[in-house]
C-alpha cells in the first residue's frame, strides 16, 4: 500500500508542476498579447496624434487608438497654436519608459517619453505670420532708411522665425480596454525632457 501511495503521490506531484507550468504558459501568452497591443496603439496612436494635431485635421480620426472621453478633451486639437505653420516633416520620437498589464485588468499605465527634436522641423509659415513678424523685426522706419540709400535689402539681418515647440516631455499614459481593444483615456504630463536625444535612445 505504501508504494502506491508514493506512486500517487509522485504522480500528483508531477500533475501539478505541469498544471503549473501550463498555467504560467497560458499567463505569459496573455501578458505578452496584452502588451504587444498596448505597443502598437501607443505608438501608432500617439505618433498619429501629433500630425493630427499639427495638421489641424478633425480627431475624430483617431477613435481607434483613444477613448472619446479623451477625444472629446483633448485641448490641443482644437487651438490654433500651429495655425501659422505649415509643417512638412518632423522627426517624431516616443520611447516606452515603463509597461505592466495583467490579463485580469482592464485599465493600466504606461510611462514614455515624447518628443520632437527642434533640429528636425520642416516647415514654412502663413502669409499673415509674415507679415507680423516682418512689422515687428523690421519697423517702418528702416524702409525709410532704404529709401534714402541707407541699408540694402541683401544687407539686411535675416527674418527670425521659431520653430514650432512640441510639449517634449515625459508622460503617463492611462489605458483603458473597450470592447476588448485597448484605448489611451488620458494622458498625464509628468515632467519636460531634453529634445536633444541620441537616435540608439529612441530605438
Amino acid at each position: 500500500m505504501s508504494i502506491g501511495l508514493r506512486l500517487l503521490s509522485y504522480m500528483v506531484r508531477k500533475l501539478s508542476a505541469l498544471v503549473a507550468i501550463a498555467l504560467l504558459v497560458v499567463l505569459g501568452t496573455f501578458i505578452a498579447y496584452d502588451m504587444a497591443n498596448i505597443y502598437v496603439v501607443v505608438n501608432d496612436g500617439m505618433s498619429q496624434r501629433a500630425s493630427i494635431i499639427l495638421d489641424e485635421k478633425d480627431p475624430s480620426e483617431l477613435n481607434k487608438y483613444f477613448t472619446l472621453k479623451y477625444l472629446n478633451s483633448d485641448s490641443l486639437f482644437y487651438s490654433e497654436k500651429y495655425k501659422d505653420y505649415i509643417i512638412q516633416d518632423f522627426d517624431y520620437k516616443l520611447v516606452v519608459k515603463r509597461l505592466w498589464v495583467w490579463p485580469w485588468q482592464s485599465r493600466t499605465r504606461m510611462l514614455v517619453e515624447e518628443y520632437i527634436p527642434e533640429d528636425s522641423w520642416k516647415f514654412s509659415i502663413t502669409d499673415e505670420l509674415r507679415e507680423t513678424l516682418m512689422a515687428e523685426q523690421f519697423p517702418e522706419g528702416d524702409d525709410e532708411q532704404e529709401a534714402d540709400g541707407g541699408e540694402s535689402e541683401q544687407e539686411k539681418p535675416k527674418l527670425k522665425i521659431d520653430p514650432p515647440v512640441w510639449q517634449n516631455g515625459e508622460k503617463i499614459l492611462e489605458l483603458r480596454k473597450v470592447d476588448g481593444q485597448w484605448k489611451i483615456d488620458r494622458i498625464v504630463f509628468v515632467k519636460p525632457v531634453d529634445d536633444e536625444k541620441d537616435d540608439e535612445a529612441a530605438d
